[in-house]
């Protein structure tokens, strides 16, 4: 079955893949009610949210469409996204959320590659179906407890959960390219630091998808350290998967001490995967994510 927690590594044989990174260019604590431990993103007081978008934001959407796929395992990846309605559900909450200028496409397709990413040239999301596949390999070595039956659903919410964390980091780059923001730090860092913001500021639901994707770059930091990192890897614009792996620790842990307490370790909880001396800044590494994101899009915030 299912779990919330946040793994810190699964056995995985062999490296599935050491760069499943996208942006090519182009516990029970856990389930308290969302009311009761994570402010909302949209009516934060400290990030001055606007009411309202501004009339220059636009009535844009995500608009998503489904490419014939080239390969049976990328048919198969398409029938899950279709039957889950993954792209559509990460559609509806992002719009919720913010205005965008004009109509963004949302397009599953064959790629010949494991990515997912934001064209700046289209003005396009991409998320290829071999993405998919691959995630799949990982979760299925995390998720050993129940029947196969319950595995094979637990996988399948990990996927959905990863899915959502994966284009909410997508548009991230998006909404910095649409409406010209500043980013001051490196880009990557900063669009998944806004994916976290916007699962760990949502619903009960939402809060698991950023434990899942959590869970995804834990299992490809294992596969990264049983086949070897190559060098070039550090070269990357996008943060190694171990530390991907904290820095989401950390930011949700951040959102709430008290409701994911059981993500730090300690003497008393072993079984936590994120270095107390970490955990000490997480809450104030998230107020000023909150404060930052919210600043940089006060003029594009749709109501709550």
């Amino acid at each position: 079955m299912r779990s919330s927690r946040v793994r810190a590594g699964a056995v995985l044989v062999g490296a599935v893949v050491t760069a499943v990174t996208g942006c090519s260019s182009g516990s029970d604590d856990a389930t308290t009610k969302t009311e009761d431990v994570v402010r909302p993103f949209k009516a934060t007081p400290s990030a001055s949210v606007a009411a309202s978008p501004s009339p220059s934001a636009g009535q844009g959407r995500l608009v998503v469409s489904y490419e014939e796929p080239k390969k049976p395992a990328d048919r198969r990846a398409e029938a899950f996204l279709k039957r889950t309605k993954a792209l559509e559900g990460v559609a509806r909450y992002a719009d919720d959320i913010v205005a965008l200028p004009y109509d963004v496409p949302l397009r599953a397709k064959s790629c010949g590659q494991v990515n997912a990413f934001w064209n700046p040239q289209t003005k396009d999301i991409t998320y290829c179906y071999e993405f998919v596949d691959t995630l799949r390999q990982v979760y299925e070595k995390q998720e050993t407890e129940g029947s196969a039956k319950e595995r094979d659903a637990a996988v399948e919410q990990d996927l959905v959960g990863l899915t959502n964390g994966v284009l909410l980091h997508e548009l991230g780059h998006g909404l910095i390219a649409m409406y010209d923001l500043p980013a001051t730090g490196e880009e990557e860092d900063a669009v998944d630091q806004l994916s976290a913001l916007l699962l760990a500021s949502g619903d009960d639901e939402h809060q698991e998808y950023a434990i899942d994707t959590i869970n995804a770059w834990s299992g490809l930091a294992e596969a990264d350290a049983a086949g070897g990192i190559p060098a070039n890897e550090y070269a990357d614009e996008h943060s190694l998967d171990i530390q991907r792996f904290y820095n989401w620790s950390c930011w949700l842990y951040g959102s709430n001490p008290d409701a994911y307490k059981w993500i730090v370790e300690s003497q008393g909880n072993p079984d936590g995967v994120l270095p107390e001396e970490r955990a000490e800044r997480c809450p104030d590494e998230f107020e000023k994510i909150t404060h930052s994101w919210g600043t940089l899009l006060e003029p594009y915030l749709k109501d709550a």
